[in-house]
């Protein structure tokens, strides 16, 4: 492994037209703790090696050998990480999920970027837009973790998201739908819940025949053995009730994964509007605009109807029984990958998925185990694994730094120190909400 390291560095630098210039191509990341996203131990003064915009090494500093003239950085007492991912989102804005702010996409772009999320998964919105979106951060004339989207919603013939769904009413029209985001280049569809299983399972076959895979969110049908028997390749949100065996089984033998979204169920329970501490948070301090957290106090602190408080007592009940669905299905071999719903009171883009790791460790995973799914099985879900997830040679240079030990404490993982997107160190300075640039712009009413 020593000499195989020093090996590819060395033949790397010979075939440049001089071993200086190579060595300046290369940054050196040193005397970090190295989680590399695999799940495993921690490398202790661990090393990794990018030139250009992939990873040429990892390993510890004992066999691995850093060219002189390399930028060093220097990550004493810090872990690094692959760049974080998450697979549920919507960017339509605001703070809320209802008010929309669709102009100010740069705000919410930074937030995830700030936050250390290079990579998401668009899980609903206006065609037109996130195509657009995506389009041009991947030209990269746009600042923005790497989107992946499914475009609107594909939902009954009474769409509960009418502006951002297609509206089906016979499964006739499924092909046709099918075909048109085909066009539009989306890396998934998602079914809604008014989708009866009789029309998802058209929904997944129309799907097939374009080599795509359907995501659905079936409300409180998550998690039930009659969904994933029509094909799914995965849930949108962990069940809010608990899992059958024969469900589990099913998800198991068929590698039907499901995104956790722990941190919406806890938004939409109130749980985390109990303590507005969270606000000072320097993710979303430093990349919220100071208005979205004065209407998000006048949010938490108003009085509850009665409705509103049934309401809130059944998402509380949904919010535990999501937590208790996390290790058993877990441990049952199915795959889970990291995402938010954000934005929701209390799950804001980029420190949202933060809060989701906690929620994750929360629910009996370890640490390592949390991060795993942010990184890896977020990168397998979207069969790009061998593209970027983990620290390796030959992946894609999104990495992480941040300040302690997020193996042991996972709250660590919100001391963004450092954010490497593509092998570019981003100024984080610049991503942070500066009012003095922003347009000012509100979110339109629902």
């Amino acid at each position: 492994m020593i000499l195989l390291s020093r090996i590819c560095i060395t033949l790397m630098c010979a075939a440049s037209a001089a071993s200086t210039l190579c060595a300046q191509n290369i940054t050196a990341i040193v005397h970090g703790e190295v989680i590399d996203g695999n799940g495993g131990p921690p490398i202790g003064d661990g090393v990794v090696l990018v030139r250009g915009n992939r990873i040429v090494a990892v390993g510890p500093a004992r066999s691995i050998a850093v060219p002189p003239g390399a930028r060093v950085i220097d990550a004493r007492g810090k872990a690094v990480l692959p760049g974080l991912a998450d697979l549920h989102v919507h960017l339509l804005g605001g703070w809320d999920g209802e008010h929309a702010d669709m102009l100010g996409y740069q705000r919410y772009l930074n937030a995830l970027l700030y936050a250390g999320v290079t990579t998401i998964l668009d899980t609903g919105n206006s065609l037109f837009f996130i195509q657009q979106l995506k389009q041009e951060v991947a030209a990269g004339r746009i600042a923005g973790p790497a989107i992946h989207m499914v475009g609107p919603l594909v939902d009954g013939p009474d769409p509960f998201a009418a502006p951002i769904a297609f509206a089906v009413s016979s499964t006739a029209q499924i092909p046709g739908i099918v075909r048109q985001l085909k066009q539009a280049h989306v890396d998934l569809i998602k079914g809604y819940s008014g989708l009866s299983e009789n029309m998802l399972g058209a929904l997944v076959r129309a799907a097939a025949a374009e080599s795509l895979r359907v995501v659905m969110d079936a409300w409180e049908r998550n998690g039930s053995a009659l969904v994933a028997e029509t094909g799914i390749a995965a849930f949108a949100h962990l069940a809010g009730v608990p899992v059958t065996e024969d469900a589990v089984t099913l998800m198991h033998e068929r590698h039907i994964a499901s995104i956790t979204t722990l941190a919406v169920y806890e938004s939409r329970s109130r749980r985390r509007l109990a303590d507005l501490g969270f606000l000072q948070e320097p993710l979303l301090r430093e990349s919220m605009p100071p208005a979205f957290a004065g209407d998000l106090t006048a949010f938490a602190t108003r009085p509850l109807s009665g409705r509103d408080s049934v309401f809130v007592r059944e998402l509380d009940t949904r919010f535990h029984a999501a937590m208790s669905n996390v290790k058993r299905m877990f441990d049952a071999g199915i795959l889970l990958t990291a995402g938010t719903d954000a934005p929701f009171p209390g799950d804001f883009y980029g420190e949202g998925l933060h809060r989701e790791l906690e929620l994750l460790v929360e629910s009996g995973l370890t640490p390592l185990q949390a991060i795993t799914l942010a990184t890896k099985n977020a990168a397998l879900f979207l069969e790009e694994a061998a593209e970027w997830g983990t620290l390796e040679s030959g992946k894609r240079a999104d990495i992480l730094i941040v300040v302690g030990d997020p193996a042991r404490r996972i709250s660590d993982t919100h001391n963004v120190d450092l954010v490497m997107q593509g092998g570019r160190v981003l100024d984080r300075t610049a991503l942070r909400f500066d009012p003095a640039k922003d347009l000012g712009l509100r979110p339109t009413p629902p």
